[in-house]
């Protein structure tokens, strides 16, 4: 993914099924966690792991008010910074509007950091999100993507339909722009995924194909940045 973390894990596209994403944002648990295992880190279509496996674990803590905090951490592989570790640290608020509260909506402050690199690698990115039914649409905004003094915005939205007694076929599409967009590919650009998933003895399992509209001068097909077509393997298991 993904953000209370598991709805950051929506933009990143990995880590969790977009169905257990979808939940009520102020339906959490007091403390409520996830550990989770994906063959590659995708981050709004961009491997972080350069095609690799990764490890990601996250935990959140929610009050009654509506307010949450929390952490979420990943290995990375990045020659953009010299750091084997992300770890995101955010907060925010969640609350509902509407009859019977049928829209949810939550707002997030993240803080991106790779432990290991000076504070150049650090910046701050806020974002506003809703969840009606079966949807949920959410925009990004940075003013110092990279900590490179450039706006970047990030427009996503999210889709999960129940198939069949604990199967739903999800979809995602994200469109990454400005600046910050410029500053990466020279070119703003479409990331999207479809899959399924499921949930077996409490572990959650998703297959999905991941793909961007990146031009061609722009494919990488390996090592780090690599952003063509691939299937994306998850595992995660909540507590």
């Amino acid at each position: 993914m993904y953000k209370k973390f598991n709805k950051k894990r929506i933009a990143q596209v990995t880590g969790l099924t977009l169905a257990a994403a979808l939940m009520a944002p102020i339906a959490q648990a007091e403390v409520s966690g996830e550990i989770g295992v994906t063959n590659d880190y995708r981050f709004r279509g961009i491997s972080q792991t350069a095609g690799d496996f990764a490890v990601q674990a996250g935990i959140d803590y929610s009050m009654e008010s509506g307010f949450f905090v929390g952490a979420w951490a990943s290995n990375v592989d990045d020659e953009s910074y010299d750091a084997d570790i992300e770890v995101d640290i955010y907060a925010g608020y969640a609350g509902a509007f509407g009859e019977d509260d049928a829209v949810e909506y939550d707002v997030t402050l993240t803080y991106y950091t790779y432990p290991g690199q000076d504070e150049s690698s650090r910046y701050l990115e806020a974002t506003v999100g809703f969840y009606f039914e079966d949807f949920h649409f959410a925009q990004w905004y940075t003013n110092d993507y990279a900590n490179a003094d450039v706006s970047l915005h990030y427009s996503e939205l999210n889709y999960s339909y129940e198939i069949a007694e604990n199967w739903s076929i999800d979809a995602h599409v994200g469109y990454s722009y400005g600046d910050g967009a410029d500053l990466d590919w020279g070119e703003n650009y479409l990331d999207y995924s479809i899959g399924v998933s499921t949930e077996v003895s409490g572990v959650g399992l998703s297959l999905a194909w991941l793909d961007t509209n990146l031009s061609s001068d722009n494919d990488i097909s390996s090592g780090a940045w690599k952003n063509s077509g691939t299937v994306l393997a998850t595992a995660s298991y909540a507590f």
